[in-house]
């Protein structure tokens, strides 16, 4: 791939304007909704993946808030992964090591999982990007616009508002490279 790609320059990319909160809820039908806590944002992780049936992919600084390293999250985790065999996650990070070395648990998965699971490290050319991203399926959507804000939004059941976080996500994954393996090589 070309390093001239001008779309997908994230020097001057700048998010869509955040829809209004839903209202009414209707069953099966988009939600949309604010997080203004670090409790919020972990509970509506919890809810996005509970939600998600196929691909759930993470984009963050560390993964310092989604509690990688407790029991529930790795049987969530592992739960999803055992749903459907072609169930993945991709989880792109700027700091693998905080990975590698503060989450066991995670790095136990990968070990279980290492056809499903994929951990990639972000280029240089982009490891400024400040926001948080997990997007379950194509339909649901978790974001903050900084890693140090707790505030953030939650879509589901919403895959026309998801689109352009998908394709966030997937420029995100194109500028990154393999950076956590399920086995150490070593002499």
């Amino acid at each position: 791939m070309s390093t001239n790609d001008n779309d997908l320059d994230f020097t001057n990319w700048k998010p869509p304007p955040e829809p209004p909160p839903t209202t009414e809820v209707v069953p099966g039908g988009p939600q949309r909704r604010l997080i203004d806590t670090r409790k919020a944002f972990a509970d509506a992780f919890d809810e996005l993946l509970a939600k998600t049936g196929r691909t759930l992919r993470m984009f963050d600084r560390n993964l310092a808030d989604f509690g990688m390293n407790s029991v529930a999250r790795e049987e969530q985790l592992r739960s999803f992964l055992l749903k459907r065999r072609s169930n993945r996650v991709q989880i792109v990070v700027h700091d693998p090591a905080i990975v590698a070395t503060r989450s066991p648990r995670l790095m136990r998965l990968l070990r279980q999982f290492s056809h499903a699971i994929a951990i990639h490290q972000t280029n240089e050319e982009i490891r400024n990007l400040e926001d948080v991203l997990v997007v379950g399926d194509d339909a649901h959507c978790l974001r903050r616009r900084h890693y140090a804000h707790p505030k953030g939004s939650i879509y589901l059941d919403d895959p026309v508002e998801t689109r352009a976080w998908l394709s966030r996500f997937n420029a995100i994954w194109e500028h990154s490279a393999p950076a956590v393996s399920a086995t150490t090589i070593g002499l």
